[in-house]
């Protein structure tokens, strides 16, 4: 949370349908920073921390998601099924999903929701499942926070998300940010790293 008084915190919500197997190629919104950066007044935002929630509006009390993303009703003895959710931030556009990790230049953070499904045999207690989150956040990536001088892009993607097939989802985001003044030189680094892509 904000932990200075200059801390602003920002709030944004994506809607985004996945097709009917579960899957969804790279989608993006994005959230309007113009209010704090300019780089003709080098104005920049320093982003330290990007945090989403998942939610299913169809469930009516509490729009929550189940921990499960994909199920194994599709399954027959000897079989696995994988699913995932992904989320991240950005200031450059990928194409693919599959192209955005921790190494991917101009990625503040990327979360990963996970389901893996084994089904061992056809009797009770005979299937296992697990669920993973990973959370690559902003602090873990960029210590000092992520300096923009632009728009920020939220990412999703999904693979075989069959617990959601056909449905529509939405994506809530929380920027903690500081406004920041931004030197010619840092302006000049970023864009020759944005020229490099």
């Amino acid at each position: 949370m904000a932990k200075k008084s200059q801390d602003l915190i920002l709030r944004d919500r994506l809607e985004f349908t996945l097709d009917s197997t579960g899957d969804l190629a790279v989608v993006y919104g994005r959230v309007d920073l113009s209010d704090f950066v300019s780089t003709t007044q080098n104005k920049g935002l320093s982003i330290k921390e990007v945090r989403f929630q998942l939610r299913d509006p169809s469930v009516p009390n509490t729009g929550s998601m189940q921990g499960a993303v994909c199920d194994d009703s599709v399954l027959s003895a000897g079989g696995t099924d994988f699913g995932v959710i992904k989320m991240f931030a950005a200031t450059t556009a990928y194409e693919r999903g599959a192209d955005v990790g921790i190494a991917s230049p101009n990625v503040l953070c990327v979360v990963e929701k996970k389901t893996t499904f084994m089904v061992q045999g056809s009797g009770p207690n005979e299937n296992a499942f697990w669920n993973e989150y990973f959370q690559y956040g902003t602090p873990d990536l960029h210590p000092d926070g992520y300096t923009v001088v632009t728009d920020l892009l939220i990412g999703v993607c999904a693979e075989s998300a069959n617990l959601y097939s056909s449905k529509r989802l939405e994506l809530d985001i929380m920027l903690i940010a500081e406004e920041v003044k931004v030197t010619k030189d840092e302006l000049n680094e970023m864009l020759i790293q944005a020229q490099d892509l």
